[in-house]
């Protein structure tokens, strides 16, 4: 009887003494098929794995239904015994405890008042505060976005120092979770954490903050404390939410800002101040007329438009090039608001002589 030492010796030799070609594409069969069966098998058991994982999810699911259900509504209920009992029990592993966070928060989502007070007591009994503070301390990025917003719905106070280093993060999304979760448990200055940004805001963060601020109990902020900031979107954010939130007081500062050398900054100011209906922004703005680019010359003319009169469409009409079609159309649009009676040709002759008188 042949030993298979000497199978896999024949064998090999035999592979050898194929021509050169055939050898390469045994050899590249063969590696094909491993790896195709590594493939098929790898497949297997992720589809296995999700299997299981899936059918655990819905039997803790039930569980935590009815323990919570009990722990809420039950009289007769050791809330302290029972408690202790369902972690020791249920919540062995991560992939349990993250389970019964998402379960938590849909109680936290449909229960309010006096009840969402208990629900806190159902998350630190099962010891899921601990589990959550550990994910704030991991690199991983969506990690810390999840926890923070669980004790933002929950309410739950955590150390700042674990909450500060994430408005700067390099990820959209938790800086969006630190943003909300300062904002929400500040008492007195929600918007504290945009003196230490050291990177801009976006444009979403903006709405996303604006939009928090909307639900926010207590005072509203004085936006003139970050007007100065050395990025101009969140100098930009503040005058907008002094419109939006009618801080007359800063008034001055907004017309002082129609001659900043920013012109991103003077397009906001002339937005605030037209939003806000102050009178005195039309004078400053037809002595600039001359000077701006056409983006804040047609917000100028959009202005004038809301709040000037005819006169001060004249003024500005020997500075519009006939040659900048948007103006043009712009400046015929308001000359006519103003003079119905006016054909687009009289406004066209009308530019016209201004110009030549102007030149």
């Amino acid at each position: 009887m042949v030993s298979p030492f000497f199978l896999k010796m024949n064998l090999a030799s035999d592979i050898h003494e194929l021509p050169p070609i055939l050898e390469i594409n045994l050899v590249l069969t063969i590696i094909f098929f491993v790896f195709t069966l590594l493939l098929i098998s790898l497949i297997l058991y992720l589809r296995v794995h999700k299997n299981i994982a899936n059918r655990r999810r819905e039997e803790l699911d039930l569980l935590l239904i009815d323990f919570i259900n009990n722990y809420l509504f039950n009289e007769e209920f050791d809330n302290s015994k029972e408690i202790k009992a369902f972690k020791k029990k249920h919540l062995k592993t991560n992939f349990d405890k993250r389970v019964a966070v998402s379960q938590i928060l849909v109680f936290a989502e449909n229960l309010k008042g006096e009840t969402s007070s208990v629900i806190q007591e159902v998350f630190l009994g099962l010891g899921l505060y601990d589990f959550l503070i550990s994910d704030l301390k991991k690199k991983a990025w969506f990690k810390k976005a999840k926890a923070l917003f669980v004790f933002y719905q929950l309410n739950i106070k955590i150390p700042m120092s674990l909450v500060e280093p994430a408005i700067n993060s390099n990820r959209n999304e938790l800086r969006q979770q630190a943003f909300l979760y300062l904002l929400h448990n500040s008492t007195e200055n929600p918007l504290g954490f945009l003196g230490k940004l050291i990177t801009p805001l976006t444009l979403w963060e903006q709405i996303y903050i604006e939009n928090a601020l909307k639900g926010y109990p207590g005072e509203t902020p004085d936006f003139s404390r970050w007007i100065y900031h050395e990025f101009s979107s969140v100098a930009i954010f503040c005058m907008k939410m002094m419109a939006d939130y009618n801080q007359f007081e800063h008034i001055p500062i907004l017309l002082k800002f129609l001659n900043h050398e920013k012109p991103e900054i003077r397009q906001q100011a002339i937005l605030s101040l037209r939003q806000m209906e102050i009178s005195e922004i039309l004078q400053i703005l037809i002595e600039n007329f001359p000077k701006e680019n056409t983006l804040l010359k047609q917000e100028i003319l959009k202005t004038i438009g809301k709040m000037g009169l005819e006169k001060h469409l004249q003024a500005i009409a020997p500075y519009i090039n006939k040659e900048n079609g948007i103006l043009t159309v712009e400046h015929q649009r308001l000359a006519r608001y103003f003079n119905p009676k006016t054909s687009i040709t009289e406004n066209n002759i009308f530019t016209n002589n201004v110009q030549r008188g102007h030149s």
